[in-house]
């Protein structure tokens, strides 16, 4: 049997072009040629001046959407991939930055890599690759870079700032410590069984970390901790993490509660990603707003008329209304279940005219008080029937001890009642559809395809910095 021949120990007589060893269809030169076409004049004039020099970005932000492309997220891989495969050596312009400075660029830099995300949004529209007749917004749950081990509830938090503060510098001066040496400290025995296993491994923790690294670690531990109770007592959490403060535990789609962030995308028709964000809360309500905003700035301006779908969990009567005053032809569909009750709420009919409520039996309710409600955050008007004691329907239609009906108008129920008709017709039905198709795929893409079911990094800063570049790479 034959071989091909192969060329072991000879060396080329000319060094070959790197390019020659990239296929003509590689992704890697659109990903060069997009990220060569930005305008990098103010962090030139950044690094201006004495001193040692610096990496371009371009190169750096070229390693980094690669990575994303290729699974390779970890700056450790991608310096590596810098010095030995010649797609990355060939982005990187044959400089090998090496892992710090690729990890430090991506936290450091969080408006340039936004810039990059939106310089592919303008490139799209310049380029006519974009079908702006529909738009759509979804969210999805992604895993934070957070230990389960270091997570304090409040009055573990406490007790543990206490021994930082006082204790902490009288412990680790002793040699050795006994296993039942955390009776010994002040406020232990305050805290509750499940707790003292958890702190004490903290505790024990702290000791070891003080003694091996001196002063310097409990400077930087005072530090967290006063953070973590600045965070905890701002957003009235009952626990946090001490690995990421602004990570929170939320319901993943498996089920699962784990401590996460929010990521938020809009897409056009063809998913190509117009805008991008994350959050800290488990709720899509409050984030339809900044999403739109967000659309409209990177496009300059939105198309008229515009479709723009999302889910139920977007469904709010503020939200209705900043569509409709952004003469957007919004669909979300209410994400209340219809009652089969003849006596619901929603079969009472508002006189507009005469401020009342008319109820199925053809009877009045008049106002009657206005609240504050704290928790919806919102302001309430209240109306109350005028002929409920001699009514022969009461026991049917409400369970108040005076027996009278009392009806509550939140805000712009009037366009609540627009959206939730509109949303009964077969049209609609048909447009609301389209958002499986539009933007659903897309975070299948990311997850599935790109692998990408958690952060590397952490706070919401750095992680939103992280997705704009996941976002960037997306729409190549």
């Amino acid at each position: 049997m034959a071989f091909i021949k192969s060329f072991k120990n000879q060396t080329w007589l000319f060094p070959p072009n790197i390019e020659e060893l990239i296929p003509e269809d590689h992704v890697c030169y659109l990903v060069a040629n997009l990220i060569d076409s930005l305008d990098y004049s103010t962090f030139e004039i950044k690094y201006s001046g004495a001193g040692h020099p610096t990496y371009h970005p371009r190169i750096i932000i070229k390693i980094l959407v690669m990575g994303v492309l290729d699974r390779v997220r970890s700056s450790r891989r991608l310096a590596r991939n810098a010095r030995e495969n010649v797609v990355y050596m060939y982005l990187a312009e044959k400089i090998t930055p090496n892992f710090r400075t690729i990890s430090d660029f991506r936290k450091n830099n969080p408006d340039l890599i936004k810039m990059v995300f939106k310089h592919t949004v303008y490139l799209a529209k310049k380029e006519g690759m974009l079908d702006l007749s529909h738009f759509s917004t979804d969210g999805t749950i992604i895993k934070a870079n957070a230990s389960s081990k270091r997570i304090f509830t409040k009055e573990e938090l406490k007790f543990l700032i206490n021994f930082i503060d006082n204790e902490l510098d009288k412990w680790a001066e002793q040699d050795s410590l006994e296993d039942d040496f955390f009776k010994e400290i002040r406020g232990s025995d305050q805290l509750p069984g499940s707790s003292k296993k958890r702190v004490k491994s903290a505790v024990m923790h702290y000791i070891n970390e003080l003694k091996e690294k001196g002063e310097i670690f409990k400077i930087n531990l005072e530090n967290k901790f006063e953070k973590a109770q600045h965070e905890i007592e701002k957003n009235d959490l009952l626990k946090i993490s001490m690995t990421d403060l602004e990570s929170r535990f939320m319901k993943s789609k498996k089920g699962r509660i784990e401590l996460s962030y929010n990521v938020q995308i809009t897409t056009e028709c063809n998913g190509f990603i117009l805008a991008n964000d994350v959050c800290d809360s488990a709720s899509d309500t409050y984030q339809l707003q900044p999403m739109v905003n967000q659309t409209e700035q990177n496009l300059d301006e939105l198309p008229k008329p515009i479709k723009w779908s999302f889910d139920k969990s977007y469904y709010e009567s503020y939200n209705i209304k900043f569509l409709n005053d952004k003469e957007i032809d919004g669909y979300i569909p209410n994400q209340i279940k219809k009652i089969k009750n003849p006596y619901d709420k929603s079969n009472f009919t508002y006189n507009e005219q005469k401020d009342e409520y008319i109820c199925p039996e053809k009877k009045s309710l008049i106002f009657f008080k206005e609240h504050y409600d704290k928790l919806k955050n919102k302001k309430i008007r209240k109306y109350r029937g005028v002929a409920c004691k001699k009514c022969l329907k009461q026991k049917y239609c409400t369970k108040t001890k005076d027996g009278t009906r009392i009806v509550k108008m939140y805000p712009y129920e009037k366009e609540r009642k627009v959206m939730n008709e509109k949303m009964q017709t077969s049209r609609a039905k048909e447009i609301f559809k389209l958002r499986k198709e539009i933007v659903e795929p897309v975070f299948g893409d990311i997850k599935e395809n790109k692998g990408i079911t958690s952060v590397l990094t952490r706070g919401l800063k750095t992680v939103k910095t992280e997705f704009n570049l996941i976002s960037t790479a997306n729409n190549w």
